[in-house]
């Protein structure tokens, strides 16, 4: 009776990364697709660069108007002003418009709202945010501010 040992080959570990990898991409692009979008209608102050004469806590978004990901999370910004009774300052840039004002603050990627308390960055928040998540944050950040 011989007993049969299996062994892990490199093909396996290749085969498993690239069908990971796909399954992440299928699935992010199915989530992506059924987030809803924002309104043309907007709650956002634009701005062409960032300068505040106060210490009032407000949130700078970063976005490209072309972006699918960008429009998803203006939606979770949007609910947010929509539904919360707390005053909270939210501004957006869109990097298309005004690409210097991006450069000088270091911004790698969109979505990324920038927060601020007076002319000081106090902290990034990258990507897409649920509304729920979004609420947490600022609270949070209201709180600790």
């Amino acid at each position: 009776m011989s007993r049969k040992v299996f062994q892990l080959k490199s093909w396996h570990f290749i085969t498993a990364t690239v069908a990971f990898y796909i399954l992440t991409a299928v699935l992010s692009e199915i989530r992506v697709k059924e987030m809803p979008f924002a309104s043309a209608k907007t709650n956002l102050i634009e701005l062409d660069k960032i300068k505040f004469d106060d210490n009032e806590l407000r949130f700078v978004f970063f976005h490209d108007s072309n972006s699918q990901l960008c429009g998803k999370m203006k939606f979770h910004i949007e609910q947010f002003i929509d539904n919360e009774q707390e005053e909270v300052y939210f501004y957006e840039i869109d990097v298309h418009k005004n690409p210097e004002v991006f450069y000088e603050h270091n911004v790698s990627g969109i979505p990324n709202i920038l927060v601020f308390k007076g002319n000081k960055e106090i902290k990034r928040i990258m990507g897409v945010v649920p509304y729920k998540n979004l609420k947490k944050i600022v609270q949070s950040l209201n709180e600790n501010v």
